[in-house]
């Protein structure tokens, strides 16, 4: 590397034959790779977008100019990083939910070979998974840490069904793991144009929203840490939400959330309960087809209809009930005691017995219900579907979170609300 000297001016040095011009302190400049400037070629700088008006390019073409630090070409040589950012951060390219082991660094889109400092017709690829909302392509070589970027490219936001479906749906974890944790996002756009972002569960601290034209993987739970708004009702239509992915207890949720509603109060368009029958209890463990199908309807609204399972003999039933407000519905038989059919809730998979479903309510003697006097009894309650998993992913947890007390019927199925 070349160095160039910089005299400090005002520093002289003084001769015994007179005053001789010149500097007592200099700096040395390195001639190096400072920068690298990207020029795009396709789409170009105009074609990127707006939060308005956002683009769906498959692919990035453009040039790189290695810069020295006077802004001249640098005749450098040696391989180029690229990223994918998003909020400030490199997103990974690996998904991890899956069991692979990553090899290398996750967060490299391409290694990219530069030669005498110039690099023509490059391309990387858009269409993956994590792009959506506000990105950008970043460039770095690693010994100089020079960099480059694109402007913002604008992709239209994610639905809520590209945020809940798992990127393997046959997976073991497809329930409860999410590709995109800690992911910063705004979801106001639905699977079709008729859609709306309708309120459909409220709780104490957290509701639920739905995509009314995405019948699966078309819920997602808020947690909004205390009362929401009472601008918030079931059935309030939103604009737009934005926040954090999260996770709790192995449900994907969205965390410090801002939302938008709407003027609109649309009843009519909540999504219809989907029905928690015998034929979809979580039997034969997280890859079972039964389990798949209940992954599509998280944070949805739900109905069970079962027999109330006992909160006295068994010592788990009675914790949970005690601590949690949940109780079993034994949708196996008529015995409120059944091993089979109302088991303990935190029994695993592996021990060969059948799973069933659980019902939280919010409180005790919610809506009449106490589940020794009517333990023994069809009941049928409606609410948002919780997930849950055991720390080993072994066992997972189906829970209907009760709403309110029109979410409560004692009486035997006929006898209820359709």
């Amino acid at each position: 590397m070349k160095r160039h000297p910089l005299c400090l001016p005002g520093v002289w040095l003084l001769a015994t034959s007179g005053l001789v011009a010149g500097c007592d302190n200099q700096l040395s400049l390195e001639h190096r790779l400072t920068s690298l400037r990207m020029v795009l070629r396709s789409p170009m700088e105009s074609e990127l977008g707006s939060p308005t008006n956002p683009v769906t390019p498959a692919t990035l073409k453009f040039d790189i100019e290695a810069l020295d630090e006077k802004g001249k070409t640098f005749p450098f040589d040696g391989n180029l990083s690229a990223y994918l950012i998003a909020g400030g951060n490199r997103l990974s390219l690996v998904d991890p939910c899956s069991s692979a082991t990553p090899t290398g660094d996750p967060t490299i889109l391409k290694t990219i070979g530069m030669r005498s400092g110039k690099v023509t017709g490059e391309q990387v690829p858009l269409s993956l998974p994590p792009v959506f909302g506000r990105i950008a392509i970043n460039l770095e070589e690693p010994q100089s840490q020079a960099l480059g970027s694109t402007p913002a490219i604008y992709f239209p936001n994610p639905t809520i069904a590209r945020l809940m479906k798992p990127l393997d749906v046959t997976a073991g974890n497809a329930s409860y793991c999410s590709p995109y944790l800690s992911r910063q996002v705004t979801v106001d756009t639905t699977a079709t144009a008729a859609g709306k972002l309708i309120v459909s569960s409220v709780f104490q601290n957290g509701l639920a929203v739905s995509d009314t034209s995405s019948p699966d993987y078309g819920s997602m739970y808020v947690f909004t840490f205390s009362q929401p708004s009472a601008q918030i009702q079931i059935g309030t239509i939103l604009d737009s939400m934005s926040g954090a992915i999260a996770k709790f207890n192995g449900m994907t949720q969205l965390a410090n959330p801002v939302l938008i509603p709407t003027s609109s109060f649309r009843p009519d368009l909540l999504p219809a309960p989907v029905e928690l029958d015998a034929a979809h209890r979580p039997t034969g463990g997280p890859t079972s087809a039964n389990n798949q199908w209940l992954t599509k309807s998280i944070a949805a609204p739900v109905r069970v209809t079962g027999i109330v399972c006992d909160v006295v003999a068994d010592s788990n039933r009675a914790s949970n009930w005690e601590k949690y407000n949940t109780v079993v519905i034994n949708q196996v038989d008529s015995d409120p005691k059944s091993s089979t059919g109302c088991g303990g809730v935190n029994l695993s998979y592996d021990s060969g017995l059948g799973t069933r479903f659980n019902v939280k309510l919010p409180g005790k003697g919610f809506g009449g219900f106490d589940p020794v006097q009517y333990a023994g009894q069809e009941a049928t309650f409606i609410g948002m579907l919780q997930n849950g998993a055991s720390k080993s992913g072994k066992t997972l947890f189906w829970t209907v979170a009760v709403r309110n007390t029109g979410d409560v019927c004692l009486l035997p199925k006929a006898q209820c609300p359709k």
